[in-house]
């Protein structure tokens, strides 16, 4: 789970090599075999493998840097194709042709589509958490701290989560839009906050008083919500009309309020 969206979508061309394994009906190459990822992924990690209709997600480890590529330009072309087409409307053949293998290819690494869009969220969701929570920390926002520092402390982290939502947006509604109709990928949203609630409540206890902020996980929650709604809102996406300034006034404006709320300073 190591690429980002971005990282993902804006990955090179798989290589020589795994379009070569394209022009076979079977889409075989040598060193990989027919179970899910080639001869080098390791043998605990699951291929989409349906537990009582639910598809097991699991890290994928691979040993081969042959089959480690083919699988992340798979996950970079997915990527495209299902922000472009939306989940139902994409085809395993449209993903396997804009990763330049085969449809069987395709079928070495995943079960069905739905896995490959499985492995790309929650690879987007693990990076987009790290590079958030990494700059929530006490240290940057303790009482040592000037005002002035807390409140550039604050600016950056918003930087990076509107940072993270604009890498690809129709991607992350395609994700919202399935997260109301299919209760794994609902699943999967609500544990992303959670977890994401849970230590941004810790963070509130240990840098504000009870008296500030009475009920730090509620607090959380509403810091979460509106971070965002407004991140999502400030995305100038597919014939959008709002002019960049709206969106940096909307960020402004959101760093403002988070600020004065949990240090009630001015």
């Amino acid at each position: 789970m190591g690429k980002s969206v971005k990282a993902l979508s804006e990955a090179p061309p798989a290589p020589e090599s795994v379009r070569r394994g394209s022009a076979g009906a079977s889409g075989g190459r040598s060193g990989e075999n027919a179970n899910g990822g080639g001869s080098g992924e390791s043998s605990d990690a699951s291929h989409g493998v349906r537990e009582g209709g639910e598809t097991r997600r699991s890290t994928r480890e691979f040993t081969q840097t042959r089959a480690r590529e083919t699988h992340a330009a798979l996950l970079a072309a997915a990527a495209e194709v299902f922000a472009e087409l939306g989940f139902d409307d994409a085809q395993t053949p449209d993903i396997a042709a804009r990763a330049g293998v085969s449809v069987g290819t395709f079928y070495r690494y995943f079960s069905d589509k739905r896995q490959a869009f499985i492995e790309l969220i929650e690879a987007y969701l693990s990076d987009s958490f790290d590079s958030v929570m990494s700059n929530l920390t006490p240290e940057v926002f303790g009482a040592t701290r000037t005002p002035k520092d807390r409140r550039a402390a604050v600016n950056h982290v918003i930087d990076v989560l509107f940072a993270n939502t604009a890498i690809n947006p129709r991607l992350q509604r395609v994700f919202l839009a399935l997260s109301l109709r299919d209760p794994e990928i609902e699943q999967i949203r609500i544990d992303f906050e959670a977890r994401s609630r849970e230590l941004l409540a810790l963070l509130l206890e240990q840098v504000t008083t009870r008296e500030r902020i009475p009920d730090p996980s509620a607090a959380a929650e509403v810091i979460q919500i509106a971070s965002q709604e407004v991140a999502m809102a400030t995305i100038r996406d597919g014939g959008t009309t709002r002019p960049s300034s709206h969106g940096q006034a909307l960020r402004l404006a959101l760093a403002d309020m988070m600020y004065r709320y949990v240090f009630g300073e001015g």
